[in-house]
């Protein structure tokens, strides 16, 4: 029984990494034209453009909460770097399910589950910055930032549709982190 559970945990965890992957095809913009947000991601840096959206969503958030003192320019720069990370720990996971996959060794079993809560705390801070645009974006349009404008041109314009994604994955791999991505010892 446990060499059907490891083969079904295993692919499971392939496909959940593959989705995550995914949310990069999430388009940023769809009007005035269909911008995906691997075409905005530089491989390290912060001017791309989801970076410029997310301290963007964000600094209108603490600005709306009257907390804008908080925000540093030392932790504006730091808050892209949660997608990187976010990315490196679904790289992590792929690459460490596969190999467990491959060759089911208890003792690496063991030292992954260690490693998977300690990037399960990096994960809860990724999730709650992740959060932070999306309620951004909605304090900013309640708060009549975007003018006249309906709610889903606001959408499908400022880029939010990656940040909701985001942060849904985000969510789903912390708890997968806390739970011990890499399974359980039969």
């Amino acid at each position: 029984m446990s060499n059907n559970y490891e083969g079904k945990l295993g692919v499971g965890q392939l496909i959940f990494c593959l989705f995550a992957f995914a949310t990069l095809l999430i388009p940023l913009t769809l009007d005035p034209s269909l911008v995906f947000a691997f075409n905005e991601i530089t491989p390290i840096g912060t001017t791309s453009g989801v970076a410029l959206i997310q301290t963007g969503f964000i600094t209108a958030l603490f600005d709306i909460i009257k907390l804008s003192s908080v925000l540093t320019p030392e932790i504006l720069n730091l808050l892209p770097y949660s997608i990187y990370a976010f990315y490196a720990i679904v790289a992590f996971d792929l690459v460490f399910g596969i190999i467990l996959m491959m060759a089911r060794v208890e003792s690496l079993r063991i030292i992954l589950k260690v490693i998977s809560v300690l990037l399960g705390f990096v994960m809860l801070a990724v999730t709650i910055i992740s959060l932070m645009p999306v309620v951004g974006f909605f304090a900013q349009y309640f708060s009549g930032a975007f003018g006249e404008a309906l709610i889903i041109d606001c959408i499908k314009n400022t880029g939010i549709m990656y940040f909701f994604g985001f942060m849904i994955f985000s969510l789903i791999l912390m708890i997968c982190q806390f739970s011990s991505f890499f399974g359980k010892s039969y």
